[in-house]
């Protein structure tokens, strides 16, 4: 654990409390006395889970060994401890020693190291509060600035578990593939078996929107991407579905007006330039109003970070439900930027990290995103995987990936092309075609 609070402040906040040195010594003990104990722990065990000094420098010497494929015993822990120079700060040969003299047994290892994590994230969670209480307190500092940093502190530490089980042998799998079979088959109708899409051509290639699936639509600006995220979502929350739509260009209110023109669509260009007579607002409330019940939350946040709309949505999940999450849309989600990073390294950043998000909330994530403009130099201006812009990541993360495609630029705005340039799970567009969706 990086020692960021000086000892007086970290006696302060507590920390010197928060952690349990014989659980702490078992754990290191175990693995220099035991292989199998070694082996079971040793790819989720981290140094920083120690609070004293002397188990954080032995558990760097056991991982430096197992990396060089030698046996961290306690002659070699104290060996590799002496080439460190730290093998006096980890309390001498004798020190090392002792972390075996009182262990009985490593029957319950696991929950001694379920414990040293758990006091590990106390410690962590008070010191990023603590690092954060100046700058709060501080008025030249951006609060904003300051509340997106103390959310991604806790994101990661909450995303961040080793200790979470994802082995599964044969048995559970299949019975967790069967029960999945089961729930698929009984959710079918007209062979859908997810969230209808409202497109049925897509819904015959891919079942509808499946749980914990990531899918893009991209397109270049003002070819429609975010009025088809909007005919998705109000398709799904029409169907009782609830959505949660975050929308990063537009506010609340031309979301608003985009939906209700999708009911009166003859309006559209009339309610554009204000030339709509007196019964003709009364029928548009009229239709407002018969939507009311659509289960469809927006947020329009300006300027919303990764962590926020994973915070959000997870917070969404688990006060009201929710089925599926739409964002428009991807390059103008923030990220907490690092020294170093590109842009292309932030983006793919978002596109994991929404992976992970589709996968938590068991519900899928449909994310607008931009084509690069190599695709207007193409013969017909059809776009292709290579076309997606700034990260590669987009591609390997999707499950889906929907290409909007208009062969005539200045043809019908409420008309086009839809490819489905990537289908994990089933079928692929065919060469030179597409499906004609009515984006009103």
């Amino acid at each position: 654990m990086k020692e960021t609070l000086m000892n007086d402040e970290r006696n302060c906040f507590g920390l010197n409390l928060l952690y349990a040195e014989e659980l702490e010594d078992a754990v290191v003990g175990a693995a220099m006395l035991e292989t199998n104990s070694l082996n079971e722990i040793i790819g989720f065990v981290r140094p920083e889970m120690f609070y004293k000094k002397d188990n954080r420098y032995i558990w760097e010497a056991i991982e430096a060994l197992v990396k060089a494929g030698l046996q961290p015993d306690l002659l070699m822990v104290a060996h590799k401890l002496a080439e460190m120079g730290r093998l006096e700060e980890a309390g001498g040969p004798y020190g090392v020693t002792r972390k075996t003299s009182n262990l009985a047994s490593s029957a319950h290892l696991w929950e001694h190291v379920h414990v040293v994590y758990e006091f590990y994230l106390r410690r962590s969670v008070v010191e990023s509060l603590a690092k954060r209480l100046g700058a709060a307190a501080d008025r030249t500092q951006d609060i904003y600035e300051v509340l997106d940093g103390m959310m991604h502190d806790l994101m990661a530490l909450r995303e961040g578990s080793p200790l979470e089980d994802h082995l599964t042998n044969m048995k559970g799998m299949m019975e967790k593939t069967c029960a999945r079979i089961v729930d698929r088959v009984s959710r079918s109708v007209n062979g859908v078996t997810g969230i209808p899409t409202g497109i049925p051509e897509l819904d015959r290639m891919t079942g509808g929107w499946q749980p914990g699936n990531l899918i893009f639509t991209a397109g270049r600006p003002g070819l429609g991407k975010t009025q088809l995220g909007l005919k998705f979502a109000m398709h799904a929350a029409e169907k009782g579905y609830r959505v949660l739509l975050y929308t990063l260009e537009m506010m609340t209110e031309e979301v608003g007006e985009r939906v209700l023109m999708m009911r009166v669509p003859d309006l559209y260009k009339k309610v554009k330039s204000g030339y709509v007579t007196s019964q003709e607002v009364e029928s548009l409330v009229d239709v407002a109003k018969g939507m009311e019940d659509c289960r469809l939350m927006v947020d329009d946040t300006p300027y919303v970070s990764i962590d926020q709309l994973c915070a959000g949505a997870r917070t969404v999940k688990s006060r009201w439900g929710l089925d599926m999450v739409i964002v428009d849309y991807l390059q103008l989600v923030g990220t907490n930027v690092r020294a170093g990073r590109n842009r292309e390294q932030e983006v793919a950043e978002c596109s994991r990290r929404l992976k992970a998000l589709a996968r938590a909330l068991e519900c899928p994530v449909i994310v607008a995103c931009q084509l690069n403009r190599q695709v207007e130099q193409t013969f017909d201006h059809r776009p292709e995987l290579k076309h997606l812009r700034e990260s590669g990541s987009i591609e390997q993360d999707a499950d889906l990936v929907l290409m909007l495609h208009r062969t005539d630029r200045n043809g019908d705005a409420k008309r086009c092309g839809l490819i489905v340039a990537k289908n994990r799970h089933g079928e692929v567009s065919k060469p030179n075609s597409c499906m004609e969706v009515e984006l009103f």
